[in-house]
């Protein structure tokens, strides 16, 4: 069987370093897959997934593929006019596009496509949840997340307790992970809380990472920006987690669809903040492995964070705690359950960590 995930591009974002994953982990299973997109392969995409450089909404990839995983709603409204595609036509949904702001002027054809009958695979039971209770008829089944392990791993200073694992001989940081654009991720709402935070703790510095380069709008609120990242490959993120004995704020509303970057910190012994919404709750149980704090309130936001930074003892065991929920997430767990839902033609029953 010949498998092919298509995209409508191939930036540097999450969503598309999960395809490349579990392409691969797919692979080291002995299953045929391919990578379609209209762009040139990413030169961070390291690996061996055959990748394809043609138009995604080519008819024809029908003809190609014995299935074809379709990455957006718009490539699966499109391919799905074809009677071929019937049985063969899989959604990746790695979020609810209906939730982004940005996306409200193509909120009909959202919902078109998630009405159609197309099976959905998510990457958490959270999504799905969400999914079923929008879409009674459809068929949603989550395959869990993973994570690269060979990129994000905790450095030899994380694998005991620590006084004081916020700090370094430079001070006291911050991780905060997103473009100000997607709505979703609630970067603004973050960097109010940083602001409010350094009114206590005036020597925290802010590590930014992001898709889009928006510093000089970003330092208009809140100064200057300690380190600003943009485009920067996962072993690079993972580095920067490990040399900075920070904590990471992750201030998504519910339509966060998982959340990679908070399980990608808890891998590097990173202690978290995050805020009390359904995939960030569905890491594991008990749900005990970050400070949680109101998705809507930067105050308790701010209160949260520094209530953190004040007990070293519930950051070191965060840390520990961190490390053995992230153990948890593996692309091989993710390949075996497509596997089943893909050539078996059934749901994954293996029970998922956010069950």
């Amino acid at each position: 069987m010949e498998i092919a995930y298509i995209l409508e591009s191939a930036p540097l974002c999450g969503g598309v370093k999960v395809v490349f994953r579990q392409a691969e982990a797919l692979r080291r299973r002995g299953i045929g897959v391919s990578i379609v997109s209209p762009d040139h392969r990413p030169a961070w995409a390291e690996g061996d997934v055959p990748y394809q450089v043609r138009d995604p909404y080519d008819q024809k990839l029908l003809d190609t593929y014995d299935a074809v995983i379709c990455t957006s709603p718009r490539l699966v409204h499109h391919h799905f006019q074809r009677p071929e595609s019937r049985g063969r036509l899989w959604h990746l949904v790695q979020g609810y596009e209906g939730d982004y702001t940005e996306y409200q002027h193509l909120f009909s054809l959202i919902e078109r496509a998630y009405r159609l009958p197309v099976p959905k695979i998510t990457v958490s039971q959270s999504l799905s949840n969400r999914l079923q209770a929008l879409y009674p008829s459809g068929v949603f089944q989550s395959v869990g997340q993973g994570l690269e392990t060979d990129c994000f791993y905790p450095g030899p200073d994380r694998d005991g307790p620590h006084e004081a694992p916020h700090r370094d001989q430079k001070g006291l940081y911050l991780f905060l992970v997103g473009p100000l654009s997607v709505s979703i991720k609630q970067i603004r709402l973050g960097l109010m809380t940083y602001k409010k935070a350094r009114q206590v703790f005036p020597e925290m510095r802010l590590i930014r990472f992001s898709t889009i380069d928006t510093r000089q709008t970003e330092e208009a609120l809140v100064g200057t920006i300690s380190e600003y990242h943009v485009h920067v490959p996962p072993a690079s993120v993972g580095e920067a987690f490990r040399q900075r004995k920070g904590i990471l704020l992750s201030p998504s509303n519910p339509g966060e669809g998982f959340g990679l970057p908070a399980l990608e910190a808890m891998a590097c012994g990173v202690p978290t903040v995050l805020t009390d919404i359904p995939s960030y709750t569905s890491f594991a149980s008990p749900c005990d492995y970050a400070q949680f704090v109101s998705h809507e309130d930067p105050d308790a936001m701010a209160e949260g964070l520094i209530t953190l930074i004040q007990d070293p003892k519930k950051q070191a065991y965060l840390i520990q705690r961190g490390l053995q929920v992230a153990s948890n997430y593996t692309f091989e767990r993710v390949a075996k359950n497509l596997e089943r839902i893909l050539l078996n033609g059934r749901p994954a029953t293996e029970p998922l960590l956010s069950e």
